[in-house]
């Protein structure tokens, strides 16, 4: 069994998932990896491409198909799979909060923490060998105003076509969080809001280890 902590933080398209991540990586303490499901959308050229919906000529980025999920799960399993630094950092177990400073305990209360695995996509639980492996499951959420709000600012390459996000990122965004609604034990969190606390104390809490 794994002695990584895998976290999955996924969601909605502009919905914060990688400047929460962005904070977590800074902040945890110990060993920290982090796989962004964006690194795997196949190339524009692609045979695993599907029309977008709506008559527009453009590929459908927002199906699972359109990403090379086989070489992502093989990437987070090396991960996992792979032999845990000797040597892992100590820190002290005194109300630990993000920021703190380790340094400022007393040695007698040093504990150490299991290396910690985030995987940020929002299409991650769509792949149940993905879901299955993460410890701990996040999900931002937006309105429909609030995605578009965020999302009509952001420069994709290649870029939106008008009508797109109408067509197919929010359609296909609302078919997706219904299936999310239906599996077990994730936890759904306000893109708009602020969840890194939440986020951090549940990831701190699983990945410390117990003696």
């Amino acid at each position: 069994m794994s002695h990584w902590v895998v976290v999955g933080i996924s969601g909605v398209t502009n919905g914060g998932k990688s400047t929460l991540t962005k904070k977590l990586v800074e902040s945890l303490p110990g060993t920290v990896k982090l796989i962004n499901q964006d690194d795997y959308f196949y190339l524009e050229d692609s045979q695993h491409h599907v029309p977008a919906p709506g008559g527009l000529m453009h590929h459908n980025w927002d199906i699972i198909s359109s990403l090379d999920m086989e070489r992502m799960e093989k990437d987070v399993l090396d991960i996992i799979n792979s032999k845990i630094p000797e040597k892992s950092e100590s820190y002290f177990d005194r109300g630990l909060t993000p920021h703190s400073d380790p340094s400022s305990s007393s040695s007698a209360n040093a504990v150490h923490y299991h290396p910690v695995l985030l995987l940020d996509g929002f299409l991650l639980y769509d792949h149940k060998g993905l879901m299955d492996i993460c410890n701990l499951r996040f999900f931002l959420t937006l309105t429909r105003e609030q995605c578009w709000d965020r999302r009509k600012s952001r420069v994709y390459e290649p870029p939106d076509p008008p009508g797109y996000f109408d067509h197919c990122v929010w359609p296909m965004y609302e078919a997706h969080l219904k299936r999310i609604e239906k599996m077990p034990r994730v936890v759904f969190l306000d893109g708009v809001g602020n969840p890194y606390q939440e986020v951090y104390k549940k990831i701190l809490d699983l990945a410390k280890v117990m003696k």
